[in-house]
């Protein structure tokens, strides 16, 4: 064999693994865009079981009369925002 022929042996096998490592990352790469997609619903998921914890709270403390004027303030608050996103999901669904 000529060294050129050795050089091109030599390249196609370099070539052949950069293709391989490539594949490789791609497809670590899927599976790290699917991981951080689940991670962020989790995420979503546990704001809104936090968000209804707090909702709960406050509407516990409201039946028991414990609530300061700025908690009864943001509360009505709070309502109000979950009146507006259920009236758009109602819109939403009525179309």
């Amino acid at each position: 064999m000529t060294e050129l022929e050795q050089r091109i042996k030599s390249l196609q096998q370099n070539i052949q693994l950069l293709v391989k490592r490539s594949r490789q990352l791609q497809k670590e790469n899927q599976q790290l865009q699917q991981e951080v997609t689940r991670l962020q619903q989790q995420q979503d998921q546990l704001k809104q079981d936090l968000e209804l914890s707090a909702m709960q709270n406050a509407i516990l403390k409201a039946s028991q009369q414990q609530l300061s004027e700025s908690e009864k303030k943001e509360m009505e608050k709070k309502l109000q925002g979950f009146i507006k996103e259920i009236d758009h999901c109602i819109a939403l669904l009525s179309r």
